[in-house]
């Protein structure tokens, strides 16, 4: 048992201490981003013989933003960049064919508030 004339006393200070730098958070600088061109490859190669060729869609999306440092935010987009839109732009490619081995790549533009995201879906037709 702690007595209650100060001795044992330091321990409430560094518990309130503790608690208080827990509480406390260091943000980071924030880091300005000029130019980005990047791309993304999701794809898994399935073996298919007898593929006659591969077609493309692609499905992008456009967007006026808030540079990262103000926080990164969209104000204005158009544009789908959805899986859906690209493979039906390359079902149009090869009317009638089955598509199969499908594989999609992210790709990516910034420009100081300028965002472009474009989905690419390449697949094998026969």
């Amino acid at each position: 048992m702690h007595p209650r004339d100060g001795q044992g006393g330091p321990v409430r200070p560094l518990v309130l201490a503790a608690l208080l730098a827990g509480c406390a958070t260091l943000r980071p600088a924030p880091v300005a981003m000029i130019f980005e061109d990047s791309s993304a490859p999701l794809e898994y190669r399935a073996g298919t013989a007898g593929s006659e060729r591969e077609v493309q869609g692609e499905s992008c999306r456009n967007s006026l933003a808030l540079p990262y440092f103000w926080g990164g935010r969209d104000l204005i987009g158009w544009g789908d960049a959805g899986y859906r839109d690209a493979m039906t732009k390359a079902q149009e490619m090869a009317p009638g064919a089955s598509l199969s081995d499908v594989r999609a790549d992210l790709h990516l533009i910034n420009v100081l508030v300028f965002r472009r995201a474009c989905l690419v879906v390449t697949a094998a037709a026969r």
